[in-house]
C-alpha cells in the first residue's frame, strides 16, 4: 500500500469510529448547517453555492497557487475542507498536478460525480471526526468555520493536521461592510439574515473572521497574512445571485425577526432581481499561516 493510500485508509477508519461521538466540551445545539438551514437536497442550494463560488474562486486559488513566501515543504497532500460545489476542488487537481487532494464534506451528494487517480472524498465532520495529525501540507477551509459553535476547538484541530511547514489558508465572512450599507432595508434584512444564522446555528458573522490573525498566532502559526474584500452586491453581480438565494431560503425566519416587516424582506428580495441597487456585500476575510517546522502538534499558546 502507497503513502496516500495508507493516509485515505487511516482517514476514513478514523471517520467512521468517531462519527458516533460528540467533539469534546461542546454543547450538542438543536440544529446544525445544512440540517434544514442551507440543506443540500434544497432545489437551489446547488445554485447558492456555484454563485458563491463565482465571488471568492478567483482570490481563493490565487491564494492557494501563489504563496507571498516560499513554501516551508513541497504540497504532496492537500485537504480541503467543506468542498461544497467542489469548484475550488477541481481546479487544485489541475493546478498541482503532483499533489493528492482529500475533498470532505458532511454532505457529500455534489462531490459523488469527481474522480481522479489523485483524488479522495471523505464525507467528514470537522467537528468530530479525525484525519491523520502532521500529515496535510496545505489545508483550506472556506466559509466553514463561522458557522460552527466550536470553531476554536475546531481550529486546533486542523492546526494538528497540518505537516510541521505546511500552510493554512482559512476564508470566513465578516459584516461590517453590509453595517455600513446606504439603504436602510437592504441593511435591515441583510443583518436579519445573520441574525438568523446566530440564533439557529450558532454562526458568527461579526467576530470571528476579523480575529483570524490573532486565532493564527495564539495556535502557534507564523508568517500570518490578511487580506480582505468586499464584493459589491448588484442584481447580475456574483454577490447579488448569492445574496439573493440566500434572502430567500431564509425569509420566513427573517420575516419573524422584531423590527422587520414582510414587506421588508419581500422588497430587498425584489430589488436584487432588477437593476438599481448597488451595495456592499459581506466582506471575506482570509488568513493564510504556517505551521513552524518544529511544532509536531498544533495547540494554543499559553
Amino acid at each position: 500500500m502507497n503513502a496516500a493510500a495508507a493516509a485515505t485508509a487511516s482517514a476514513a477508519a478514523a471517520s467512521a469510529a468517531s462519527a458516533a461521538s460528540a467533539a469534546s466540551g461542546t454543547a450538542e445545539r438543536a440544529e446544525r448547517y445544512g440540517d434544514r438551514i442551507f440543506n443540500h437536497g434544497h432545489a437551489e442550494e446547488h445554485a447558492r453555492l456555484l454563485a458563491l463560488a463565482d465571488v471568492l474562486d478567483p482570490h481563493s486559488l490565487h491564494t492557494l497557487r501563489t504563496p507571498k513566501t516560499p513554501p516551508a515543504r513541497p504540497v504532496h497532500q492537500v485537504l480541503e475542507l467543506a468542498a461544497g460545489a467542489a469548484t475550488v476542488t477541481r481546479r487544485l487537481l489541475d493546478d498541482l498536478p503532483t499533489a493528492h487532494v482529500t475533498a470532505t464534506d458532511l454532505d457529500g451528494r455534489f462531490l459523488t460525480g469527481l474522480h481522479h487517480e489523485r483524488l479522495t472524498v471523505l464525507r467528514h465532520d470537522v467537528t468530530r471526526d479525525d484525519l491523520p495529525e502532521g500529515h496535510y501540507d496545505l489545508i483550506h477551509a472556506r466559509y466553514l468555520l463561522h458557522h460552527l459553535p466550536d470553531r476554536e476547538h475546531v481550529f486546533a484541530r486542523i492546526v494538528s493536521w497540518l505537516a510541521p511547514g505546511g500552510r493554512l489558508v482559512i476564508e470566513d465572512p465578516a459584516r461590517f461592510s453590509v453595517e455600513a450599507a446606504h439603504d436602510p432595508r437592504y441593511r435591515r434584512v441583510s443583518l436579519g439574515a445573520m441574525r438568523v444564522l446566530a440564533d439557529r446555528l450558532g454562526t458568527d458573522c461579526a467576530h470571528w473572521g476579523p480575529n483570524l490573525p490573532r486565532t493564527a498566532a495564539a495556535h502557534g502559526l507564523t508568517d500570518v497574512t490578511l487580506h480582505t474584500a468586499v464584493p459589491t452586491v448588484t442584481h447580475d453581480s456574483p454577490m447579488g445571485r448569492f445574496w439573493h438565494l440566500s434572502l430567500r431560503h431564509l425569509a420566513d425566519d427573517i420575516t419573524a425577526l422584531p423590527g422587520i416587516e414582510p414587506e421588508d424582506t419581500r422588497s430587498v428580495i425584489d430589488a436584487l432581481t432588477r437593476p438599481g441597487l448597488i451595495e456592499p456585500g459581506m466582506a471575506t476575510v482570509t488568513v493564510t499561516a504556517t505551521k513552524p517546522v518544529e511544532q509536531s502538534r498544533g495547540g494554543r499558546r499559553p
